[in-house]
């Protein structure tokens, strides 16, 4: 079976896992009432989209950085909801890492697995001009992600990741007047 996590054909991994703690009162039981409280089993919590920097309106580095962040931070919610919309449209068709995390996400909700966690973050250790020809900008990133988890429909564990960080370049292209993922993949050695 294909691995469920965010996979690239370079080992780039991202997926997350989160819960809801328990309600303490209703595990509790009353001291007047001798039939024990029978607390449900915790569903998860629906991360929140976050919220698109004002950032990526700019057209140049600066706005590129902006975008890629704001992929990466999209990917938990797009996993947990598949709620693909603005991920597929800032994904581009060479996107290899976009193809596959759009395909995961409609397998997950297709199958009614539940995927939880996956915080991700980003942080830009060095950008590139923009190139001439392709219109293309470079930036190399360190990705941070939390653990995560996806279980089928009775609860049973599909898949799990630990946290990680890992680098990678991204290479982000304008269409349509707005920022596109071209590629993530591995940082090459030359230039590590």
């Amino acid at each position: 079976m294909r691995a469920i996590g965010l996979v690239v054909t370079a080992g780039l991994a991202l997926s997350a896992c989160t819960g809801s703690p328990e309600d303490p009162e209703a595990s509790a039981s009353s001291v007047d009432d001798p039939t024990p409280v029978v607390s449900a089993s915790p569903s998860p919590t629906e991360p929140a989209k976050p919220e698109r920097p004002e950032a990526m309106n700019r057209k140049d580095a600066e706005g590129a950085a902006a975008a890629a962040e704001y992929f990466i931070e999209l990917y938990p919610y797009v996993m947990a909801t598949g709620d693909v919309e603005e991920f597929e449209a800032m994904s581009h068709r060479a996107c290899g890492f976009c193809a596959d995390a759009l395909e995961q996400a409609a397998r997950i909700q297709d199958s009614a697995w539940v995927y939880t966690g996956g915080e991700s973050s980003l942080s830009v250790s060095q950008t590139y001009l923009r190139d001439g020809v392709t219109g293309i900008l470079p930036i190399d990133v360190e990705i941070s992600q939390q653990s995560s988890r996806i279980v089928d429909r009775g609860g049973e564990e599909i898949y799990s990741v630990d946290s990680k960080a890992f680098d990678r370049r991204v290479e982000m292209g304008r269409k349509g007047g707005e920022w596109v993922v071209v590629t993530i993949a591995p940082v090459p050695k030359a230039d590590q």
